[in-house]
Parts: structure tokens; sequence; C-alpha cells
């Protein structure tokens, strides 16, 4: 018989395991560099959308459709602002919602996703939400088997949804009734993080926390091909862990995908043919310039992968351990954030630090967003602000 400690430890393990993006890493983070800034960036516009993620892991990004930029807080806080001027347009407040009254919080994590004229994200009360741009109207709200913690995939009348149970549900754009459920198995330990799915052919693809890559047919749910990303190895089930928790990245008929305690891998789209894998690993999501691969790998270092050959073009390991975001291609620059509100700018095309600024002391924890010639950062107290292009 199993002893109560035994019982217990799996599960503190687990919990030590959630709460992880809370609490400061195990390894001290590397000084901050010392350079001469090249430039100091012009802060166009700035907002507040609500009291932010906290210090809660999340994924929750702004989003920009047309002339508007939409942005969240964990609170339930919903706003539109005028991309180019910030003025704010339209504010919603889902923790007021019948759906949400039995919450503390509405705890709206999953990024959010522009479509059909309607904002579509999810939370970790397991609710997925479609909300009118025009004015932050709900349309409909809906539950779905766990956590929603990464922007679903809006195509062809669908809204996909990947959860933290591992679950893949597809529900109807226009009414939110469920069109189809995936189950798959999930390990007994893993990130608390999820893939943002994506829609290619009419298909869907995903990344799993068993370190594959999922297809789906978008009509139906019904499986086409899993492709092994990254194997489980090591002795214990922190080291076995392998979830594909990056976006996926598609160039041309080639699928790029990269695995947590795993790595970077090239595939043909439509066969499933491996072109090459190289030893990087990371659960941030990959960035891209057409020809290059960006990367902020576990340890917070930045590499530039050619994607035709996988020959790695350069790398900057200055920032090991600052909790860097995903970075995001701007222009000439590669941007990324950290885990103390710093902002880097890197030449994109030799991976030399250029400039650094602090945006806000909470911290920044998702890669910004790009637009036009504007950049867009959220802080995790809820800062929002509109960077010009240098």
């Amino acid at each position: 018989m199993m002893s109560p400690l035994n019982k217990l430890l799996p599960l503190a393990l687990v919990l030590g395991l959630t709460a992880c993006a809370r609490q400061a890493p195990v390894a001290p983070p590397s000084p901050l560099p010392e350079i001469d800034n090249v430039f100091d960036s012009e802060s166009r516009w700035s907002a507040s959308v609500g009291k932010g993620v906290g210090d809660y892991y999340s994924q929750l990004r702004p989003v920009v459709d047309g002339d508007r930029l939409f942005a969240a807080s964990r609170d339930g806080v919903l706003k539109a602002f005028d991309r180019v001027t910030g003025d704010e347009q339209w504010k919603a407040e889902l923790d007021e919602l019948d759906i949400n009254k039995n919450q503390r919080s509405p705890r709206i994590a999953g990024g959010l996703t522009a479509a059909y004229g309607n904002l579509y994200f999810g939370s970790e009360n397991g609710v997925v939400y479609a909300v009118s741009q025009a004015g932050g109207e709900l349309l409909w709200a809906q539950n779905v088997p766990g956590e929603v913690l990464a922007a679903p995939a809006v195509d062809e009348g669908k809204v996909v949804v990947h959860t933290s149970a591992g679950n893949l549900v597809a529900l109807d754009a226009q009414s939110g009734d469920q069109q189809w459920l995936l189950r798959n198995e999930q390990p007994s330990l893993t990130l608390r993080s999820m893939a943002t799915p994506i829609t290619a052919g009419g298909a869907v693809l995903y990344g799993r926390a068993d370190g594959r890559l999922g297809i789906a047919l978008l009509d139906s749910g019904q499986p086409v091909r899993d492709t092994r990303i990254a194997s489980p190895r090591g002795a214990t089930e922190l080291e076995r862990m392998v979830d594909v928790a990056a976006k996926p990245v598609i160039l041309g008929d080639i699928l790029f995908t990269i695995a947590y305690n795993g790595q970077l891998t090239a595939h043909q789209l439509i066969s499933g043919q491996q072109l090459w894998k190289r030893q990087y690993q990371g659960s941030e999501d990959l960035s891209t310039d057409g020809s290059l691969l960006f990367i902020t790998d576990s340890r917070s270092h930045l590499f530039a992968v050619d994607a035709r050959s996988g020959s790695e073009v350069w790398s900057n390991t200055g920032l090991e351990n600052r909790r860097l975001t995903a970075p995001a291609v701007f222009g000439d620059y590669l941007v990324a954030g950290d885990g103390e509100g710093y902002l880097y700018w890197l030449d994109r095309n030799t991976g030399k630090l250029v400039s650094l600024e602090r945006i806000d002391s909470a911290g920044l924890y998702a890669a910004p967003v790009v637009a036009g010639d504007t950049l867009y950062v959220q802080s995790r107290d809820g800062e929002l602000v509109a960077i010009a292009r240098p």
C-alpha cells in the first residue's frame, strides 16, 4: 500500500512546478549588461489595463486588428484602444458576467485572437469567450474541459483551443457550441504552458506535452498524424519533461517546432519527413523574418538559426537566466523583454545587443507585439506601452 508520504510527494512536485513562474529562478540571473545605447526608443503612448497578470504564469498578450489594439487583464478587464493615439474606445468587465459570479476572478490567461470582427480567448476557469470588437459586448461564453492557457486558433468558422487536460476542442465561432473534442493522454508532469494551435490546409496543428506535434482535421477533429519532436530521457520526471509548448511556425512547406528538454526540428508539412534537427530546447514561441528562426531557449540564451539548413548564424548568451520572453522581429532589430522589466534590442543580423531600457519594474512576461512601425509591450501590472521604431 502506498504510504501517505508517497501519495503527497507527486502532488507537491506538481504544485511546485505549477508555481515555478511565481518564484525567483533557481539559478541567479546574469548581471544587467553595461552598454552605451545606440538609440533611446520613443514611447508613443501608454495606458493601463486592469491589474495585469500579477505574479501568475500567463500567455496573455494584446492583439492588433486594423486600427485598433485590444488588451485584457487576468481579472477580466478588456479594453480597446486606437492603436496610433492610444485613445480608449471601450471597456468591458468580465467579472460581472453570470458565468463568473461564483469565481473569485475570471482568470483570463489565453492570449487574444481577433477574427470575424470578434475577439476569442480563454481562461484558467475553463471558459472560452467571444466578444464583439465593435463595442465589447459578450457574444457567448462556453465551458470546456480544462484550463485554456494559450490563444485559440480561429479558422473555417471554428474556434479551436488546446486545454491543460490535453483536450483539443473546437467550438462554433458564431454560437460557441462544441463541434468536436479530441482527447490526448497527458504525462504525469507537464509545464504550465500550452502551445497555441495553428491552422493550415484544413488541418489544425498543436504541440503536446508528450513531446509530439499533433495534426487533426479542422472539420472533424479526426487525427491525421503525430510527429515525435522529443523523446523523454533522464532518471527523474523533471528530466523527462518534453512539452512542445511553443507555437509551431510554418515557412512555405516547412514546419518548425521546438520542445522543452528536446530539440528544434524541421519537417515537411505534408509528408512529415524530417529535414533536420538541432540541439536547442525551450518553451517560448519561435519568431522568424522569413529566412532565420529566432529562439529564446530555457536558459534565456538567444539564437538565430538558418531555416533552410538549421545552421547557427549567431548566439547571444549574455542575458542568461534573466527570464527572457520570446523575441519579436521589429525592423532591423530583435526585441525581447525580461522578468525585471527590461526591453532588449539586438541587431537582427549579428545578435549584438545595441540598446536596452526598463519599461516597468513589475516585469515583462510575454513577447512584444509588432504592428507596422510600432511595438506594443504589456507588463505584469497591466501597463501597456506603444514604442516607435527607431
